[in-house]
């Protein structure tokens, strides 16, 4: 098998036709959205007014119609063409190299006589949540980079993803930092336009029926289509705005959240401490989502801190395109968070009440070792 990929890598035909087929890919997408887009619109404008008699009203509607349909298409190519952001965007984050990274590393190697390896910046290290297994700085071996909170490496997009949500195959992208708001925004405009364009194309068609139109004239089949069409994508993509909306509300990524509910990670790392107990001494969990600021200060770190940018296709985060650096902008880069102080402050306190509890157990295991020797001599 690895032979034949080899083969394949090495012939420049095989090369130039799995460039097309993935640009191919990629294109569909892009293409299928924008004519379903334009062609609602296209109805819209040109065959919806036949049923309606008011200008006036048919006017209205159009307007609408159009405002939409621009904030559908300005979001979505916004998706596409702002990215999700990268920790290979920040030249501070990357490692240069990487093998004498790891072979340097104290917590890969059980010679503590070594030099420590490579550490990332200051600016990430002071705001840094979770560690891998080895309590390490989390970094990435297939792009040589370091890992901030909430990043994970995409294999369909090959590199690492700052607060990665998920691969949208209808974008040809990640969903991630920069270009979650525009997400939200794409799935809730399209939510509108579906319902907008099956309300009017349903209530043609009840009047069709109604007044006996059908006896005389012929129902625009791209009219029955749209609503079809409309209301199947109306549920759909309601559903997964009304999803976003709540995740970003409780300042979730699809994969936390996936996280949190099958609970992949079992009593690994940040999980060991999240409980408290209570006046009776019994154990309870606490929020276990160190970012949850609030439903308000959540739901700004994503859209931004006003309404206009609520509802407009604003972009509000910094972007690596204004080659600002880490530090210029410390919570709005995708590499540092905001965390909820009290949620950290109990986390602190039940690692220093674990951190007791062992030593006092390492202390008793030492007590009872040093008394059976004693018994034994």
């Amino acid at each position: 098998m690895a032979t034949n990929n080899n083969n394949n890598n090495g012939n420049p035909i095989l090369r130039s036709l799995e460039t097309s087929c993935c640009f191919l890919a990629t294109l569909f997408p892009k293409v299928f959205c924008t004519l379903v887009l334009t062609w609602s619109l296209y109805v819209l404008l040109f065959i919806i007014p036949n049923y309606i008699k008011s200008s006036l009203n048919s006017t209205i509607l159009n307007i609408i119609g159009i405002t939409l349909y621009v904030l559908c298409i300005i979001s979505y190519y916004k998706i596409i063409l702002i990215g999700p952001g990268s920790p290979l965007d920040y030249p501070e984050l990357r490692i240069n190299d990487l093998n004498r990274m790891i072979n340097e590393n104290p917590y890969n190697n059980n010679n503590n006589d070594e030099e420590p390896g490579d550490l990332p910046p200051e600016s990430m290290i002071i705001h840094t949540m979770k560690v891998n297994g080895n309590q390490g700085y989390r970094y990435c071996t297939k792009c040589s980079v370091w890992k901030p909170d909430r990043s994970h490496h995409c294999s369909s997009s090959g590199k690492c993803i700052l607060k990665m949500d998920h691969y949208c195959p209808w974008f040809s992208t990640c969903i991630g930092f920069h270009n979650y708001k525009f997400f939200i925004q794409f799935l809730s405009y399209v939510a509108i336009y579906c319902w907008f364009l099956f309300i009017i194309s349903g209530k043609i068609l009840y009047n069709f029926i109604t007044e006996g139109l059908f006896e005389d004239e012929i129902l625009s089949l791209n009219l029955v289509a749209v609503l079809i069409l409309s209301f199947a994508f109306a549920i759909a993509v309601s559903v997964f705005a009304m999803f976003s909306i709540y995740l970003c509300c409780k300042n979730l990524t699809t994969i936390e959240f996936q996280e949190k509910r099958w609970n992949y990670r079992g009593q690994a790392n940040d999980e060991r401490f999240n409980y408290e107990f209570d006046n009776n001494g019994k154990r309870k969990k606490i929020n276990t989502n160190i970012f949850d600021l609030g439903i308000m200060e959540n739901w700004k770190s994503v859209m931004g801190p006003n309404w206009i940018t609520w509802i407009l296709p604003i972009t509000v985060t910094v972007t690596a395109n204004t080659k600002s650096m880490i530090s210029q902008d410390e919570f709005n880069n995708g590499v540092n968070f905001k965390v909820n102080e009290e949620i950290y402050a109990k986390y602190l306190h039940n690692a220093e009440l674990q951190q007791q509890l062992n030593q006092q157990l390492s202390s008793y295991k030492d007590r009872l070792r040093r008394e059976r020797q004693a018994n034994i001599v």
